[in-house]
């Protein structure tokens, strides 16, 4: 997987060795109950996350905590470790694990130089560490700028995985958040999608409505919060030299669980579970919910070779897109 890319990058970017901050596993059984990881390269997220994460309710004595510092800033390390400093004692086994890469910054193109500057072969390496790290069968994953939905709730953690117990074929269930944006009056698109693809393009992208209740198969999602299993996520990976020597790097996230899906999983939404995502400007931290959500759709144009992003379908002119929606939805809707 990504074997050019990774010998390439590696001998562009080399950086530090990558070490164990705190490390509790010592005499303990690393096979029992499930990883609870979680994958930060910002600082300016620690104090709203881990003021969200207090509130969760998570059985500690049965969880890895397993938080991947995948930056070079000593800022994210020192105030990841004084934070985990007080949850060590709780959880059976915590660990900090700082891998000193430097990112590549946002992603600007859609074309294959954009992997010379963009961040993705950064979170790519950091996905290889979290799955060598993690040593159980199951884990739950939440990312840095993610705000777990800790007040309606406190039991997501737990909540995602008994999801996975519950539903033989469920590969993934998956809380729910929204797109981002530096303005914050604009309308975004939920993190969970049916697609429509052609080899590695995605082709189609259709974000659902924000009103949804209950549980709903989907055919992608994102990272932010969600559960899993250690087997199926790596085999989500395999395939991808194509779409990172021949296809624009739009949604790696998305291929990499439509992946999963196809191998006849489910990927299941929880619409009862609601994140936050937060977005740091110049000068404030913005917070991205349902309520600036609505129904979106991301379409290939091949004669322009380009996507038209964000074609909001709450506008009139888009009933038929929405009718479609609403039928992918009575086929999709789940009970219990």
């Amino acid at each position: 997987m990504f074997r050019r890319h990774r010998r390439e990058f590696a001998q562009r970017a080399p950086h530090k060795r990558a070490e164990f901050i705190i490390d509790t596993t010592r005499g303990k059984d690393m096979k029992r109950g499930f990883t609870l990881i979680i994958t930060f390269s910002r600082a300016w997220c620690i104090q709203n996350f881990f003021a969200a994460f207090n509130h969760l309710k998570i059985d500690m004595k049965r969880c890895h905590l397993l938080v991947i510092d995948n930056s070079d800033l000593t800022t994210v390390r020192d105030g990841l470790a004084e934070k985990l400093d007080v949850y060590k004692d709780f959880f059976y086994t915590t660990r900090l694990y700082k891998t000193w890469r430097k990112g590549g910054g946002e992603l600007v193109t859609m074309d294959n130089a954009a992997w010379d500057v963009g961040k993705l072969p950064y979170i790519y390496e950091m996905h290889l560490d979290m799955m060598r790290l993690c040593t159980t069968d199951k884990f739950v994953l939440l990312e840095d700028d993610t705000l777990p939905p800790y007040k309606t709730h406190p039991d997501t953690v737990m909540r995602l995985l008994s999801h996975l117990d519950k539903h033989p074929r469920c590969g993934i269930a998956t809380a729910i958040e929204t797109g981002r944006s530096s303005v914050p009056y604009a309308k975004t698109r939920l993190g969970v999608h049916y697609i429509e693809r052609e080899g590695n393009k995605i082709t189609a992208r259709i974000t659902p409505s924000p009103h949804l209740r209950g549980l709903h198969h989907v055919d992608a999602c994102g990272w932010y919060c969600c559960a899993s299993y250690k087997k199926l996520w790596l085999a989500g990976f395999e395939g991808m030299d194509e779409y990172v020597a021949g296809v624009p790097r739009f949604a790696m996230d998305n291929i990499q669980t439509n992946n999963i899906k196809l191998l006849g999983y489910d990927i299941i939404a929880d619409f009862g579970m609601w994140c936050v995502h937060m977005n740091h400007t110049s000068d404030s931290i913005l917070f991205w919910g349902k309520k600036q959500a609505v129904p979106m759709l991301d379409v290939w144009l091949p004669q322009w070779s380009e996507y038209a992003q964000g074609v909001a379908l709450s506008r009139p002119e888009h009933k038929k897109i929405l009718r479609r929606i609403k039928c992918q939805r009575q086929r999709t809707a789940l009970r219990g």
